[in-house]
């Protein structure tokens, strides 16, 4: 027997035990999720302490170092979201290769373009032009890689999660994440600690100890137990109304509220470093132990919040959670406006409210993207979701960074000092409060896909969406 989401509670738990051979049959489960199912959040631990360091600010510092522009800058951290697009593709194939041997084909080959990242700060004799175009190209394939991959993410969690559980196991994930981010930032401002600059040795270590967790992270990754999909599961790899599902009402909404909220918040992490290091004067080390502060955040809201999910729906949680990062982005306009300090301590409150705002929207907006995709054809439903919101979320920095690049040195004003900086907060403020004003539009009940306006006969009958939702949100690296 195994574990999907046919069965609910106790009888899941049950099931994956029956599946088990003997010696592990007889042991008692210490929690409350399926037996093996914790080794997810090891490898999210480690995945973490992998990604932050490749995809995080030590890559824009590396980046920053070579003399990348703003644009280019943007178009680094667009990578990811944006090649999430061929989770499309990928979606069909997933019933046939299975949910693991998706994920660890695509995480052990990019964790070889780690490796190869790695090397690059020790090559200083092909300049920096050329150090650059290597390290576009490497995190460009290793994200193309990860964007294949990464759609078998959200089905193999939330088969294997029993819904009346998913709540406080996203809590749980995301702990574990956010512990991993925090000893990587820890371990990349140790390692690039310099009086002055930090030597090319000293990225070419960061980039090999995310190297060594990304190997590690995948251990645990075959240790989770793998599941088969429902037969209407394995049926919705057929052929698929796209535009049916897009014009799906609650599935329509949520993606506006998602775009919107990623035009926002999308190049947050790049431009907040971007102005500590080009106008504030900060340090690679400074940034990254003020980086921190996020994760501390993050720590703080993450034990209760799966329980206040449980109880009283996502709704809230991802309503409060647009007004902090309103509140966020308010505050680096102040700040970049020169109408408060840029001290560490400004800094650092900044960076732990935005930790709170980024943990409570991404535990609440997972848990309502599982809310509202039925399971008729849900693998497309994910896969289509994930690429329309990613694609915001890599258009965002692509444009913040043109248009910083656009406004260049120019300065105006006295009082309040409108610069380059000053002007992105200002429009992403108000993105934001557009944002905020959509959100009362979602829809947290559960439908049918029966409600899904077919405009030609579906593959498969209609049936009941997931009763309990929730969702574990693709592994960002």
């Amino acid at each position: 027997m195994s574990c999907s989401s046919d069965t609910r509670g106790a009888r899941a738990n049950a099931g994956c035990i029956d599946a088990l051979p003997p010696k592990r049959r007889a042991l008692p489960s210490r929690t409350p999720y399926p037996p093996g199912a914790t080794n997810a959040n090891w490898f999210g631990l480690f995945n973490a302490l992998s990604w932050q360091i490749t995809l995080g600010s030590p890559m824009i510092l590396y980046a920053k170092s070579l003399g990348a522009s703003a644009l280019t800058l943007g178009l680094l951290a667009s990578f990811t979201p944006l090649l999430v697009i061929l989770q499309l593709p990928a979606a069909h194939w997933l019933p046939r290769w299975g949910y693991r041997r998706f994920i660890l084909a695509g995480w052990g080959s990019r964790t070889v373009l780690i490796f190869a990242l790695a090397a690059i700060p020790l090559l200083p004799w092909l300049g920096s032009s050329m150090r650059l175009a290597l390290v576009v190209l490497c995190l460009f394939l290793f994200n193309l890689l990860r964007g294949m991959a990464s759609g078998a993410w959200l089905p193999w969690i939330s088969e294997l999660i029993p819904g009346e559980l998913r709540g406080r196991f996203l809590s749980r994930d995301q702990i574990f994440a956010q512990v991993g981010s925090l000893f990587a930032l820890g371990i990349a401002a140790v390692v690039l600690s310099s009086r002055s600059r930090p030597e090319p040795w000293q990225f070419s270590l960061a980039f090999a100890i995310s190297a060594v967790g990304a190997t590690v992270s995948l251990w645990f990754c075959r240790r989770i137990p793998d599941v088969t999909a429902p037969d209407a599961l394995k049926r919705s790899g057929a052929p698929v109304p796209w535009q049916a599902m897009l014009t799906y009402p609650p599935f329509f909404r949520l993606m506006l509220f998602n775009v919107l909220y990623f035009a926002a918040a999308g190049g947050l992490g790049v431009f907040t470093v971007a102005y500590l290091k080009g106008r504030a004067g900060y340090s690679e080390s400074s940034i990254l132990w003020l980086s921190v502060l996020a994760i501390v955040g993050a720590l703080l809201t993450l034990p209760r919040v799966g329980h206040v999910l449980d109880r009283k729906g996502s709704k809230p949680v991802l309503r409060s959670s647009v007004l902090t990062l309103l509140l966020v982005v308010g505050g680096w306009w102040a700040v970049s406006a020169n109408l408060v300090g840029q001290g560490p301590w400004i800094v650092g409150a900044l960076n732990l409210i935005g930790g709170m705002a980024g943990a409570g929207f991404g535990v609440a907006n997972a848990r309502m993207v599982m809310a509202t995709m039925p399971l008729m054809g849900r693998n497309h439903f994910f896969a289509l979701f994930t690429v329309i919101t990613n694609l915001a979320l890599a258009a965002s920095p692509i444009v913040w960074g043109a248009l910083l690049d656009l406004i260049g040195q120019a300065q105006y004003g006295q009082a309040i000092s409108w610069n380059r900086y000053s002007i992105y907060f200002a429009l992403a403020f108000a993105v934001g409060i557009v944002a905020l004003a959509f959100e009362h539009r979602l829809a947290e009940a559960h439908q049918t896909v029966s409600e899904v306006p077919l405009r030609r006969p579906s593959p498969v009958p209609a049936v009941q969406s997931a009763a309990a939702a929730g969702a574990n949100p693709a592994p960002p690296g």
